[in-house]
C-alpha cells in the first residue's frame, strides 16, 4: 500500500501532505502512511566589493542556496533594497552570481536585497555596500630626480619623473601638452632654453591636484683646438709625422678627437670618451710625395660646439746636404693657455718656450748649436729641458744638441720671466723672442711673439720733469760731445793751431751755454759737473 501511495500520488510538498491526510480519513487506522519532513530553503547573499571609493562600480551580487527543496530557482537581484529588482533569473545552478550588476555612484551605506524562491517555498536576505568618500590626489614631479630649478648645459636634455596616488589619470600643461599615465617618465628633448612643467591629476569625483618643474640652461660652454704637426717639413718621402691636438674652453668631461692627415673628409683616426690633452697621435702621417699638405683635427667636449683646427706639412724633394727646420712656439703658465705663435701676457708672468729642431736633409745634421735670445723686458727663468730631460746647458749662449739623423726631431723647452708693470707703459707691448740653430753648414731661425699688457689705474697721473729727462740728456751732451771733437780735429787740420785754439775755446762755452739753455730749470747738479769735466778734457787734450 505505501508503495502505491508514494508510486499513485506524484505530488509534491504542501499537495502532497494533503492528500495523504484526506486517505488516512478515509481508509481509517488500518491504513500506514509514510512520515514526510517538511521542505527547506536558505541561502548565503554576498557582493564583491563589498566596500571602495566612490563612485564604486561593477559590484557582483552572489546568491548560494541550500536546503532541501528541490527543482529550480529563481534568483532576484535589487542593488539598493528600493523594491525594484534590478536582475530576475530562473535556474537549476544552486549558485548564482549577478556579474557587474549594481553601480553606486555617490559616497554612501547601501543595502542590497536577495531573493530566492524554490518549491513554492521563497527566502530573502540583504548584504551591506560601502561606497567611501575618495581622497583628493596627490602629484610628485622632479626633473633629473629633484623639485627644481634645476640648471642644465645648453642643448642637453633633463629627465621629467612623476609618480601619483589617487589619481584616474593626469594631462600636462606649460611647456608640454597630453594625458600622461599616473605615474611614469619623461625625456624633455634637448634645450636651448628655460623651461617649466605642470602636471596635473585628477581622480574619479573630480577632484585634482598639481605639480611644477623649471629647467633652466646654462652659458653655452666654450671649446677651442690646435694642431701641430711633428715635423712640419721634410722631404719627400716623409713618414711618421706626429698629430699633437690640444684643447681649451670652459667645456668639461671627455674628449672626442678625429685626425686626418690630409683634410679630405676621411678621418685616419678616432678617439672617443678619453681624457688626453694634448693628444698625441704617434707616427700617424706619411707623405710620399713633394707638396704643401694639410692635417686636420676635430675635437668634440661635453656639449660645446666641436672645435677644428689644421696643421701645414710641407715635403720637399730629395736634398742631397744637410738641412734642418725650426719652429717655435710659446704658453702662458700663469693663465694656462696652449702653445702658439703669439701669446698674450701680463707683466710678472711665466712664458714656457718651445722649440723644435727637425733633420730635414738626406744627411744627418750634425753638431748643432741652438741659441735662444730673449728680448728687453724678458728674462730667463730656467726648467730647461731637451725631449722632456732636464739638463743644465745654457741656451742663452749656445746649447750643443748632438747630431739629428734625417727626419728626427728634438725639443727644446724652458721657462721665462716677463718683467713687472714698471717696465711697461700702458698699452700693449710687442716681445719678439728668436731661436737660431746652427752648425758650420746650415743655419735657421724662428720666432715667437709675446704680446705684454699693461692696463692703466684710475687717477694715476704723468708729472713732468722738464724738456729733458735725465737719460735723454745724458745722450744727447755725448752725442754733442762726439760732434764738437770731431769738428774741431777737423778744424786744427785744415786751419792750424791758433785758430783751432780758439775755435774749441769759444765753441766749448757757446755749446755750454746752449745747453744751459736746454736743461730742465731743476736739472741735476751732477749732469753740469760732468759736462763741465768733459769740457776741461777736451782743451786739455787740444794743448797736447
Amino acid at each position: 500500500m505505501n508503495k502505491c501511495i508514494n508510486k499513485c500520488l506524484n505530488l509534491k510538498g504542501f499537495r502532497k501532505a494533503t492528500a495523504l491526510a484526506v486517505l488516512a480519513l478515509i481508509l481509517g487506522p488500518s491504513l500506514s502512511l509514510p512520515v514526510l519532513a517538511a521542505s527547506t530553503l536558505y541561502a548565503d547573499i554576498s557582493a564583491n566589493p563589498s566596500s571602495g571609493a566612490a563612485p564604486l562600480n561593477g559590484v557582483d551580487l552572489t546568491a548560494t542556496v541550500s536546503g532541501n527543496a528541490t527543482g529550480n530557482i529563481t534568483y532576484s537581484f535589487d542593488c539598493t533594497s528600493d523594491g525594484v529588482w534590478e536582475r530576475v533569473i530562473a535556474t537549476s545552478n544552486p549558485t548564482y552570481t549577478a556579474v557587474d550588476l549594481c553601480n553606486y555612484s555617490s559616497p554612501g551605506n547601501y543595502t542590497a536585497s536577495i531573493r530566492v524562491e524554490r518549491e513554492n517555498l521563497a527566502f530573502q536576505g540583504t548584504t551591506a555596500i560601502l561606497a567611501q568618500s575618495q581622497a583628493t590626489p596627490t602629484i610628485d614631479l622632479k626633473a633629473n630626480g629633484s623639485d627644481g630649478p634645476i640648471t642644465i648645459d645648453t642643448n642637453t636634455q633633463a629627465v621629467l619623473a612623476w609618480t601619483s596616488s589617487n589619481a584616474s589619470y593626469c594631462t600636462a600643461s606649460g611647456d608640454w601638452t597630453g594625458g600622461k599615465v599616473t605615474a611614469g617618465s619623461e625625456s624633455t628633448g634637448n634645450l636651448t632654453n628655460a623651461k617649466t612643467y605642470t602636471l596635473t591629476c585628477t581622480n574619479t569625483s573630480g577632484a585634482s591636484s598639481a605639480d611644477s618643474v623649471t629647467v633652466l640652461v646654462g652659458a653655452q660652454p666654450t671649446l677651442y683646438a690646435s694642431l701641430e704637426a711633428l715635423p712640419n717639413t721634410g722631404t719627400a718621402p716623409l713618414t711618421g709625422v706626429d698629430l699633437r691636438a690640444t684643447v681649451t674652453g670652459t667645456a668639461t668631461g671627455t674628449i672626442n678627437y678625429r685626425f686626418d692627415c690630409t683634410a679630405d673628409g676621411t678621418w685616419e683616426y678616432t678617439f672617443n670618451s678619453i681624457s688626453d690633452n694634448p693628444k698625441t697621435m704617434v707616427d700617424a702621417c706619411n707623405y710620399q710625395n713633394p707638396g704643401t699638405y694639410l692635417a686636420k683635427i676635430r675635437a668634440e667636449r661635453g656639449n660645446a660646439t666641436p672645435a677644428e683646427a689644421t696643421a701645414q706639412v710641407i715635403v720637399s724633394s730629395v736634398s742631397v746636404n744637410q738641412d734642418i727646420s725650426l719652429s717655435k712656439l710659446a704658453r702662458n703658465l700663469s693663465d694656462g693657455t696652449g702653445f702658439q705663435e703669439v701669446v698674450a701676457a701680463d707683466p710678472g708672468e711665466v712664458i714656457e718656450f718651445r722649440i723644435f729642431v727637425t733633420s730635414t736633409g738626406s744627411q744627418p745634421a750634425t753638431n748643432l748649436i741652438i741659441k735662444d735670445t730673449l728680448p728687453d723686458k724678458i728674462s730667463y727663468k730656467g726648467n730647461l729641458k731637451v725631449d722632456n730631460i732636464l739638463v743644465s746647458g745654457d741656451i742663452l749662449n749656445g746649447l750643443n744638441i748632438g747630431t739629428l739623423n734625417p727626419q728626427q726631431t728634438k725639443t727644446i723647452i724652458f721657462e721665462a720671466l716677463v718683467a713687472n708693470s714698471a717696465n711697461f707703459a700702458f698699452g700693449t707691448t710687442d716681445l719678439i723672442n728668436t731661436a737660431l740653430v746652427y752648425n758650420t753648414t746650415v743655419a735657421k731661425t724662428a720666432t715667437a711673439k709675446i704680446q705684454v699688457i699693461k692696463t692703466s689705474v684710475a687717477g694715476a697721473t704723468t708729472i713732468p720733469t722738464g724738456i729733458f729727462s735725465s737719460a735723454q740728456f745724458a745722450f744727447l751732451l755725448a752725442l754733442l760731445t762726439t760732434l764738437l771733437l770731431t769738428y774741431f780735429l777737423l778744424l786744427k787740420f785744415y786751419l792750424g793751431n791758433r785758430a783751432h785754439a780758439w775755435g774749441v775755446t769759444g765753441a766749448l762755452e757757446t755749446a755750454k751755454n746752449r745747453m744751459d739753455n736746454l736743461l730742465p730749470r731743476d736739472s741735476n747738479k751732477m749732469a753740469e759737473e760732468k759736462l763741465a769735466k768733459m769740457i776741461t778734457e777736451i782743451k786739455g787734450r787740444e794743448k797736447n
